[in-house]
């Protein structure tokens, strides 16, 4: 087996992106009970009429927290899927070729440094 080719290490940490995404996504669903409990909590004592000022407030800020945490969620089962298809945008991202390195890298000194004399 010889060594691996550009295209199969993009791949290679492509999907291990993926996976580490994919992960983080399940752990941001495992918070939406507790959200939608507490949301539910504050709604209901709002539609009894028991309702106090802060639960005004607390269901509002339940309401934020669920859609950020939504979109959370969205953008990482996208970003999930772009790393899955591993396209060859990804492949430039992820390892760009020698000449562009060159081209971007900042001049390296001398190795003689500019105080020795020839």
């Amino acid at each position: 087996m010889g060594p691996m080719t550009r295209r199969e290490i993009v791949l290679l940490v492509s999907r291990a992106l993926a996976v580490i995404q994919l992960i983080t996504a399940c752990i941001e669903i495992s918070y939406l009970p507790g959200y939608l409990i507490s949301l539910h909590h504050y709604t209901s004592r709002i539609d009894a009429g028991i309702a106090v000022a802060s639960d005004y407030y607390f269901k509002s800020y339940d309401q934020v927290s669920l859609a950020m945490l939504f979109g959370r969620i969205a953008g990482l089962f996208l970003f999930t899927y772009l790393l899955l298809k591993c396209g060859p945008w990804l492949e430039r991202f992820l390892l760009p070729n020698a000449v562009e390195l060159e081209a971007t890298a900042p001049p390296m000194a001398s190795v003689e440094g500019p105080n020795r004399q020839a």
